[in-house]
Order: structure tokens, then sequence, then C-alpha cells
């Protein structure tokens, strides 16, 4: 078992670190048998959400980060200090309901084989495991 943890501020500019991190997190750990790119795409997706509805772009607030590998499984967990949004709100849009955006918990619990929202006493943790 193996793990880091970091933090960002909750600017955009900052999810290249999130991208990097991990990325550099699945290759020395020598996590195989996934796909990099939709791990890395499922976890900006979540940060985005973050930006948005925890923190309402907001740029200057933290946001924590971890990364464990445990056996075969990646445990990525997501951590802010924002505005809670109820957990049966979290969901994907209808599909057929064609429009740009939306698609983000949608990604994110198709390239997850978990996904876990828990508020805590302030903000959420979200934790997914591929």
């Amino acid at each position: 078992m193996s793990k880091i943890n970091f933090q960002i501020q909750s600017d955009p500019k900052n999810l290249k670190i999130v991208r990097k991190n991990l990325s550099t997190f699945i290759s020395s750990h020598k996590i195989t048998g996934k796909d990099e790119g939709s791990i890395v795409l499922a976890v900006d997706e979540a940060v985005q959400n973050v930006m948005r509805y925890a923190y309402q772009l907001n740029p200057t607030h933290p946001i924590d980060f971890e990364f464990e590998k445990k056996d075969t499984d990646l445990i990525v967990k997501i951590r802010d200090y924002g505005k809670q949004v109820p957990i049966e709100q979290i969901k994907p849009r209808d599909l057929e309901d064609v429009k740009p955006g939306g698609l983000g918990v949608h990604f994110i619990r198709s390239i997850s084989k978990e996904m876990n929202y828990q508020h805590q006493d302030q903000g959420t943790l979200l934790t997914l495991v591929f």
C-alpha cells in the first residue's frame, strides 16, 4: 500500500498539477490494467465540479487529494471545504437531453468502479475507486 497527499487552490490553472501528479502516481506505482487517460479524465471532471459547484469558481479555496494504491486498485480521494450539494442531486443528466455540458458525473461513474460522496462537517469528500 502506497499513498501521497497534496493540496491545490481551486484555480482552474491548477488542474494541470492534479493531472501530472495523478499520471506520475499511476506510472511510478505500476498501476496496470487500467486506462490512465480515462482515470485522469474522471478525476479532472470531479475537480472541475468542485471548483464550479462547491466554490462557485472562486480560485482561492483549498482542495485536498489523496492517491492510494491498495492491492490492484487506485483510490482517489478529493476533499473540498465548500458548499455542499445535496447528494441526491449529484447525478448525470439524461443522455437523451442533447446539449453541451452536464456529463461529468456520467463520465466519472462510467470510468470508476466505485464513486462515493460523503458530507463532512464542512464540505464534501469524494472517494473514487478505479
